[in-house]
């Protein structure tokens, strides 16, 4: 019969020897397991870094490319304003050109209207002589061409614009009926008559006695008109007053000449 005593004895010592055991064991093991907390803890640590390195790169990436997208926009407008620069380059070119040009034209067109105005002036000289007097009559209008194109003050557009006016003056009366009143002198003695003009054809004009000249634009004398014309020239004389509406009447006019 085995000896109770001597077992519970054994027992006694072999877990005494196994608690001996495992505290060494526990001892040796905490270094190991406080280790092993370190480590995940800076794993950990290292992981957040890297977590942050890696939102740090992925912002620069995206800076990097709003720099490049910035950087093509900036492109883009650089080469639009060169063409613009080129393109003002070349409308400066050309409007030099123009001012160029128009600086000839100035200097070209001062002697220009002068003959210009020389030619209206020996026009009207030669022309029948109506209208010559007075403040609007056409010997003025010439005197004050020749003083407009002598006023510096005055733009040479505007020299040219109120020369042509004169020219367009000086066509309508090619073209019209007019009838106007004046002081003539007969003898050393004024005598007022009415004045009858046919275009440029001829002039007549009336006596307050009824005496009746006319002068035509082959001619240089006034010459007496039979009274049988009368009628015709008075009622002329009163279409181009407007008094009377426009109808038909007979003129004294020049008959056609043999060439020589």
């Amino acid at each position: 019969m085995v000896d109770l005593k001597k077992m519970v004895r054994a027992s006694l010592m072999a877990a005494v020897a196994a608690t001996a055991v495992g505290g060494v064991a526990t001892a040796q093991l905490a270094p190991v397991l406080q280790t092993a907390r370190e480590g995940t803890n800076a794993g950990a640590q290292t992981q957040v870094r890297i977590d942050q390195l890696d939102d740090q790169r992925t912002d620069i990436e995206l800076e990097y490319r709003a720099l490049l997208d910035q950087i093509e926009s900036q492109r883009l407008f650089v080469e639009q304003q060169q063409v613009f620069i080129r393109s003002q380059q070349a409308e400066m070119g050309s409007l030099q050109q123009q001012i160029d040009r128009v600086e000839n034209i100035q200097r070209d067109l001062a002697p220009m209207m002068r003959e210009m105005v020389q030619n209206l002036e020996q026009f009207v000289n030669l022309d029948l002589p109506f209208r010559l007097e007075g403040e609007n009559g056409r010997l003025r209008r010439i005197e004050r061409l020749y003083e407009l194109i002598d006023d510096p003050e005055i733009s040479p557009a505007e020299r040219y614009r109120v020369i042509l006016n004169a020219y367009d003056i000086e066509a309508s009366y090619g073209r019209s009926l007019n009838s106007y009143d004046e002081v003539i002198l007969e003898d050393g003695i004024p005598v007022n008559v009415t004045v009858l003009q046919i275009g440029r054809i001829a002039m007549i004009r009336q006596y307050p006695d009824g005496r009746m000249t006319m002068r035509h634009v082959q001619g240089s004398d006034w010459v007496a008109l039979p009274g049988s014309y009368e009628t015709n020239v008075t009622r002329a004389i009163r279409i181009a007053q407007e008094v009377t509406t426009p109808s038909v009447f007979l003129a004294p006019l020049p008959g056609p000449t043999v060439a020589q």
